[in-house]
């Protein structure tokens, strides 16, 4: 991938810079190497770093981090403040000491190479001085900056340390002195408890065998508490989905499954969906801190008692004696520190839990539940509990049906949905390919596949699972990097992981269409007879009604001569050959006029001989006739002739 680390760092700033809402670098980064499992944006930078791509990619995250009520993006937060600030116990308390260690440094170094001459008083008192304060700072036993916490430190390190000692530390290789300075720091620390036991000292030492016992209950309190709240609303939300998810019996697509009755959308649904997946990160969070808190009073307590036997036996080696061996005591103040040390880790532990829940709070408080949504969704619904859904009854039917399934493990008391080996925290493998994280009944049992197992919450979505396990695998990996809150809440990253560089990983099928042949009956007569009066077929019939309707026919004509009448043309007329004649109640058809022999020429206003009938071709002459020489003149030349030689006669 064209993507490493500096260039994420850089698409982060960019996607930080148009936010419209204040969001944390490091948050952006933890979203940005979630999306980019998804082929859909990883394969934008697979091989170079186009600005488009890069602009696309950018607008993206800002829009998801611009919702203000974005469940997804506060599920991310949740996962994001618990990754980089909560681990393993023994880690949390490595990294404390290690932080500790790094801040004080400087100091360590600083007393490491000091090198006073001999006869240099002062310089070995500020030597001393210098000594005291990283052992009070090391320990955690009060604040240096307080003079009475400064000199009861000194006067505990003098008490093992003397100058001469001093003058021989200083000449010691650098390792030896480090070595030297831990041993310091845990003997003057017993000291320090020791006289606070004895009421001669303690100054700035909490009291922190009480302190830590009552701090681990009020945090388990606190935990308890809140998952009882979480669970009101994991059980209302479950119950109000875990019978919308239905598979098609045909292809074996998993489909959100709505009533008719209920005024609802596929949204509605899917908001719902990434609402339990908030609350249900919630629950594990709450859970995990609840088993370690747990764990963290119990070894307090161990801890407590602890300190209370060491003290006894250090109170046993000092009484009524004015001097005591160093060999017989000092290994007693070193167990005396080492033993309060686990209780100022487990104190810090305590504190830690106590200030992620907080900020977890923080974020559930800005969650908001559609109150309306939910009570259309539980109409004629009782609400029930995870442990009454997951030993649901199963009848013996569907236990025979069940057994016939390849790699089926059949349900017993040793198996439940909370063994290691189920997958996604055993919830229903099927459920899961809409984003639905319904609970999977353990009377059900459970599938194997590619050597894990998967629970599911009812024996027909066990027995589609048990057909094509490879494929419902591969739904749950599509929605989940479709919707990154689900990888690290199913604990799926490295499933994610191998899978990112295929575009598509399932195919969805298509129901087939049916067709079918079959007769149908149809009505006679489907319109009411109807028969218009004024209903003719005869085409000059309307041609003579129009005529009379327009108004053309009461008004006057007249023509008039241009100097264009010369580019006058001889009248055409078209006629249609005859055919059979067709007839059909109220149906349009055509027919043949019998057409006129002549016609009257002149009609336009011709200078010449003035209007005159003239012969058509015969009807239906098969040929036209030729022109033929007149040899005797008829009328009206004959009058035309005589007329004018009667005029001549007259002129002479």
């Amino acid at each position: 991938m064209a993507c490493n680390e500096n260039i994420i760092k850089n698409m982060a700033n960019e996607i930080t810079r148009n936010c419209q809402v204040a969001v944390d670098l490091e948050f952006v980064i933890y979203l940005i190497e979630l999306l980019l499992l998804n082929p859909k944006y990883g394969k934008l930078f697979s091989k170079t770093i186009n600005r488009n791509n890069l602009q696309f990619f950018v607008g993206e995250c800002v829009a998801m981090l611009n919702r203000d009520e974005s469940t997804s993006i506060n599920t991310l937060k949740m996962q994001f403040v618990i990754q980089n600030n909560y681990d393993k116990l023994q880690k949390l308390i490595d990294k404390h000491l290690d932080s500790i260690n790094k801040c004080l440094r400087p100091l360590v170094t600083e007393i490491l190479e000091e090198d006073p001459a001999l006869e240099d008083e002062s310089e070995f008192k500020k030597l001393f001085r210098k000594i005291s304060i990283y052992i009070i700072l090391a320990s955690g036993l009060g604040n240096p900056g307080v003079i009475l916490t400064l000199k009861e430190g000194m006067a505990a390190l003098e008490s093992v340390f003397s100058m001469d000692d001093l003058r021989v530390f200083v000449s010691l290789p650098r390792g030896e002195k480090l070595t030297q300075l831990s041993e310091l720091m845990e003997l003057v620390s017993g000291v320090r408890l020791f006289n606070r036991d004895c009421k001669k000292g303690g100054e700035g030492i909490p009291d922190l065998p009480f302190n830590l016992v009552d701090a681990g209950k009020a945090c388990l309190a606190s935990l308890s508490n809140a998952l009882i709240s979480v669970m009101q609303r994991v059980n209302t939300l479950t119950t109000a989905i875990e019978d919308t998810v239905s598979i098609q019996e045909e292809t074996g697509n998993v489909i959100i499954d709505i009533k008719p009755s209920i005024d609802l959308t596929e949204e509605n649904y899917k908001q719902i969906f990434e609402l339990l997946a908030f609350n249900r990160q919630y629950e594990v969070f709450i859970r995990r801190f609840l088993s370690d808190v747990e764990t963290m009073v119990y070894n307090g307590t161990q801890y407590v008692e602890r300190v209370r036997n060491v003290l006894e036996e250090l109170h046993a080696a000092v009484k009524y004696k004015a001097a005591v061996p160093v060999v017989t005591v000092f290994p007693i103040f070193t167990k005396l520190w080492q033993v309060w040390r686990s209780m100022q880790n487990v104190m810090y532990l305590v504190s830690t839990v106590n200030r992620l829940m907080s900020i977890l709070s923080s974020i559930q408080e800005q969650m908001k539940i559609p109150y309306d949504i939910v009570d259309k969704m539980l109409q004629g619904k009782l609400v029930v509990t995870d442990q009454d859904r997951m030993s649901g009854r199963v009848s013996l039917e569907e236990k025979i049906s069940l057994g016939s399934l390849k790699n089926y493990v059949a349900y017993n008391n040793s198996i439940t949905v909370k063994d290691k080996h189920v997958q996604y925290l055993g919830f229903c493998a099927v459920c899961l390919s809409v984003g639905a994280l319904v609970p999977s009944n353990t009377k059900v049992g459970l599938i194997k596949a590619k050597g894990q197992r998967f629970g599911f919450c009812s024996v027909k979505m066990a027995a589609r699972f048990g057909k094509d396990p490879q494929r419902y695998i591969y739904e749950v990996l599509e929605y989940a990097r479709n919707n990154p809150h689900i990888i690290n809440l199913l604990n799926i990253m490295d499933e994610v992981e191998k899978v990112k560089n295929i575009d598509n990983l399932v195919v969805k099928c298509l129901p087939k269409i049916k067709v079918l042949d079959k007769d149908i009956q149809t009505e006679v007569h489907p319109i009411e007879e109807y028969i218009e009066k004024n209903y003719t077929w005869d085409l000059w019939e309307w041609k003579r009604r129009a005529c009379q309707w327009a108004s053309i026919v009461n008004c006057q004509t007249h023509s008039t001569q241009t100097i264009y009448s010369h580019l006058r043309s001889e009248i055409h007329c078209q006629t249609v050959e005859p055919r059979d004649k067709s007839l059909q109640t109220k149906k349009d058809s055509g027919i043949n006029t019998a057409p006129s022999n002549f016609f009257i020429w002149g009609l336009r206003g011709q200078l010449g001989y003035g209007q005159h009938f003239m012969d058509l071709v015969e009807k239906h002459s098969p040929e036209k006739k030729r022109a033929q020489v007149v040899t005797t003149c008829t009328w009206p030349c004959i009058e035309k002739s005589t007329t004018k030689e009667n005029h001549d006669v007259e002129e002479n």
